[in-house]
């Protein structure tokens, strides 16, 4: 019996793909997302494509309509200023977040607490970008606050 072409194609391909799209977004995980974005929508639109043809190329384009749309989502930190870097550590006394809004206090013990910051983002509904924004400025309103006390 033939094997079912689709399990054929992401056999053949994933790999390449995901090393595509891991080199284009620097990102192993937003091209782990993508990739399988890729096959998902293989899969779905597999009743209009002719799977016995060469089908590389629209893999490929597929992928790169994908990583635009995840880099338009998700703009690279890199071209922002005074993003913070990921900390192991909570880097201020507990006293500092008393001084603090409620939701600011929370949003930074989120932040420090979180493994993943583009996790943290998607459940508050925001990008990445948008949360280190969002940290950039209670960080600045800390140090605002400690250089007036």
């Amino acid at each position: 019996m033939p094997e079912n072409p689709l399990n054929l194609i992401i056999q053949t391909y994933y790999a390449d793909i995901l090393r595509y799209c891991n080199r284009k977004l620097g990102d192993h995980h937003a091209a782990e997302d993508c990739t399988q974005e890729v096959f998902l929508l293989l899969v779905k639109k597999a009743d209009r494509l002719d799977l016995y043809k060469d089908i590389r190329p629209w893999l490929y384009a597929a992928a790169d309509r994908i990583m635009k749309n995840y880099i338009r989502r998700n703009p690279p930190a890199e071209d922002m200023e005074d993003v913070p870097e990921p900390s192991e550590d909570f880097p201020y006394p507990e006293s500092i977040l008393d001084e603090l809004e409620p939701p600011d206090r929370e949003l930074l013990v989120a932040y420090f607490n979180a493994d993943d910051h583009r996790q943290l983002a998607r459940s508050l509904g925001i990008s990445q970008a948008a949360l280190y924004m969002r940290i950039c400025r209670i960080k600045n309103k800390i140090r605002k606050n400690r250089d007036i006390h």
